[in-house]
């Protein structure tokens, strides 16, 4: 059997996977951690959020879980809000009979509806893209076409966490301090964040709707231990 720790070291590295997957696993592992080891679950989710700055569902996961009465059931919970997230399915279905791109130029923008930028977080301030979506948010731009963020489960902060991401996520990586903490030495990982002017819409696991009620509909509370410099 696999420690939670082993687990998570696996979850810190893995570079192929999406925030979706990775706030999953680490719940998972969280989930295990809190049952055996309660008290190493602090410096774990600081060392996977060093892993990892800019992935709002890790944010997201680590703030609810050290939050909870319950740790190991909260962190079954989201694992199961983020494996059931439908914010794809309301997409399609809100724009059922309109043409929308995800990537392209002017050309591909002026003839579209809609342009669908995908968002790895979203705070107050701002919202994290993929580098290559830059292109696509300046061509919406361009041609005056509405842009609607894809934000699923757990990627919407609060205005604290929010501020801890970015700046987290602006840190050189802190060298290792012992030889138990190597395994989650981190790599510095610089999000791309882009203003929340241009966003018409946000679809997220409650439907579609404005840019304030996403921001007010967060459900992420603001555990002190994420808060503080570490």
């Amino acid at each position: 059997m696999v420690h939670p720790i082993e687990r998570l070291r696996f979850v810190a590295r893995a570079g192929w996977a999406g925030p979706t997957e990775l706030a999953v696993e680490a719940a998972y592992a969280l989930a295990e951690l809190a049952e055996q080891e309660p008290a190493a679950l602090v410096p774990a989710c600081r060392r996977l959020l060093e892993r990892n700055p800019g992935y709002a569902p890790l944010w997201w996961v680590a703030a609810r879980v050290l939050c909870a009465g319950d740790p190991l059931e909260e962190a079954d919970r989201c694992a199961g809000q983020l494996e059931d997230d439908r914010t794809e399915e309301l997409l399609e279905e809100a724009l059922a009979g309109r043409r929308w791109i995800r990537h392209g130029g002017v050309a591909e923008a002026t003839t579209a509806d809609v342009v669908v930028v995908s968002v790895d977080g979203m705070g107050p301030t701002g919202m994290i893209i993929d580098g290559d979506d830059r292109g696509v948010l300046e061509a919406a731009a361009v041609a005056g076409t509405d842009v609607w963020a894809l934000s699923g489960t757990g990627r919407v902060l609060p205005a604290r966490l929010w501020q801890a991401l970015l700046e987290r996520a602006d840190m050189p990586p802190p060298p290792s301090r012992t030889a138990a903490s190597s395994w989650f030495e981190p790599v510095s990982r610089s999000p791309v964040v882009a203003g929340l002017s241009a966003v018409a819409r946000v679809a997220g696991p409650l439907g579609i709707v404005g840019v304030f009620e996403a921001l007010a509909g967060c459900d992420c509370p603001e555990p002190p231990e994420l808060l503080a410099r570490w």
